[in-house]
């Protein structure tokens, strides 16, 4: 939905409420510079606007959650795409028009009585719908067949982490991808629309030896591409250094 990693350059603001119920405002204003933006939109101005919103609470002594929704819209201008023809091969174009990006975000975790150093458990997910709307130029440097351009996009990724006895966790996520149906205009004949909606699965086990470390083993199976199945094993040793909550060296 939003590239390999959305960064941008900009100005964020966020105010906590002073109530019982833990309520946050928040609203960006960034040059637009990556994906979902881009292209010549970000070189003067605001290319990309935020808002966001989220509440949370306590249920009883060992349950707590938080839920949000946000909004992110997003300029571009000329902006470089790889689309596919019918015969399979990548034609360079470049689209020009507005993104809009809804996120639905919620967690909710358990430990008895608040103390999570023996057991606990999280249960988190976002739900993402992208709606993209302007213009294509279709085949940049060779036909340069300029027609409207729509789609809208989903997915969403659900996970659950369980703390069964001291520095050990186990861990579940699913997620899924759906990519619409792209309304390409006057350019549909040359350009084919996506029928396969990717996923992936993950089972994780991990231990920390200390509060500094933590060693974790990962299983993978993703279907990010149409006929091809990519089994990932991973094994990932994270340390980290200098102070923190509990110590101020």
């Amino acid at each position: 939905m939003l590239g390999r990693q959305y960064g941008d350059d900009g100005v964020q603001v966020n105010w906590v409420a002073p109530t019982d119920l833990f309520i946050e405002l928040g609203a960006e204003l960034g040059r637009g510079r990556s994906f979902p933006g881009g292209g010549d939109a970000s070189r003067n101005g605001a290319g990309m606007r935020a808002l966001a919103a989220h509440v949370g609470g306590d249920v009883g002594d060992s349950h707590s959650w938080r839920a949000g929704l946000s909004m992110l819209d997003a300029k571009a201008r000329d902006q470089d795409l790889v689309a596919t023809d019918p015969a399979g091969n990548p034609v360079d174009s470049a689209f020009s028009g507005d993104t809009r990006v809804w996120i639905a975000d919620a967690v909710w975790k358990w430990a008895p009585h608040g103390d999570a150093t023996r057991t606990s458990f999280t249960l988190q997910g976002e739900y993402l719908r992208s709606a993209r709307d302007g213009n294509l130029v279709y085949d940049v440097g060779g036909a340069g067949s300029a027609g409207a351009y729509g789609v809208v996009q989903s997915g969403w990724y659900l996970q659950g982490v369980y703390k069964f006895m001291p520095r050990w966790r186990v861990g579940l996520r699913t997620e899924r991808l759906d990519p619409g149906t792209p309304d390409y205009g006057v350019n549909a004949a040359a350009l084919t629309a996506p029928d396969y909606r990717p996923r992936k699965n993950s089972l994780m086990l991990d231990y920390s030896p200390s509060e500094f470390s933590r060693v974790r083993l990962q299983f993978a199976q993703d279907r990010a591409r149409q006929g091809f199945v990519d089994n990932q094993l991973f094994l990932q040793y994270q340390m980290s250094l200098g102070a923190h909550g509990a110590h101020d060296y």
